[in-house]
């Protein structure tokens, strides 16, 4: 939805200059609803194609297609394409700098798990190798990598997991869906010895930091993503100039003391 709004309001920004957009959903566990949907946008003929490559394959098989499409990447970049742009924040980077924040919060050591729900997309696969790659020459520091689908049982592979490490002291979760995580470790009375990393400052995070479930969240300034590329693709087919090929999306860093909520800072100040 942050994405969105940032699509949006370059619309109305450009609505005056005779550019339309159109917006297709997919369903992201299945492929099908992402071709379906994108063959459905192919059918009105348009210029250019902004996608958030989190499918891989399926985002192959489209492009594949419609070889003559100009087309922009947001959320993620896919290698061995040539979109005219890519609006993303670099994913290794991103883990990275989450391996470092754990690290801060957690500085005794133990075993710290990344979940990934979403295995085959390239920006949450990145994110997972900067997080390890961080803490590769910490022998303090075991890291586990757990695959969990959250609509199917995922909550008993968490549960099994704080069995089988006495240890766990952090979980990273690579996307937007660490609330979820965050609040079933609140319910398993964990959260006070495990330290919580995600992405996004999505409204359920929010909240979820807000009542300390999370401790830091990693953000890809959303809004300025799906803002930026419709301006590319303006820039492309209505200024005939070359967009940027590469804007990369600062690591914002949000831990509670910098998170911008009014009632919040209020309640503090007062105290």
């Amino acid at each position: 939805n942050l994405i969105y709004d940032g699509i949006l309001k370059a619309a109305k920004e450009l609505s005056p200059l005779a550019v339309s957009i159109s917006v297709a959903e997919f369903d992201r566990s299945s492929p099908d609803s992402f071709l379906d949907n994108a063959e459905k946008l192919m059918a009105d003929k348009p210029d250019a194609i902004l996608i958030a490559p989190v499918l891989p394959a399926a985002s192959r098989v489209f492009l594949a297609k419609h070889p003559k499409l100009d087309y922009a990447f947001i959320d993620s970049p896919l290698p061995d394409t040539h979109p005219i742009s890519t609006i993303v924040q670099n994913p290794f980077r991103g883990g990275y700098m989450a391996g470092r924040m754990m690290h801060l919060l957690s500085p005794e050591g133990g075993t710290f798990i990344t979940i990934q729900t979403h295995k085959a997309a390239f920006n949450s696969l990145e994110r997972a190798r900067g997080f390890n790659s961080y803490f590769a020459n910490k022998p303090t520091y075991t890291m586990v990598e757990l695959e969990m689908q959250l609509t199917d049982g995922g909550e008993e592979s968490l549960e099994k997991a704080y069995r089988d490490y006495t240890d766990l002291r952090g979980i990273f979760v690579v996307n937007d869906a660490v609330h979820r995580i965050a609040n079933f470790i609140s319910l398993l009375g964990k959260k006070n010895r495990t330290t919580i990393i995600g992405y996004d400052l999505i409204d359920q995070n929010r909240k979820a930091m807000l009542h300390n479930k999370i401790d830091c969240l990693i953000s890809q300034r959303p809004n300025f993503q799906g803002y930026t590329a419709i301006y590319q693709l303006y820039r492309k087919w209505m200024l005939n100039q070359i967009p940027e090929r590469n804007i990369c999306v600062p690591i914002d860093i949000v831990l509670l003391e910098n998170l911008i909520d009014n009632d919040s800072y209020c309640n503090i100040h007062n105290t």
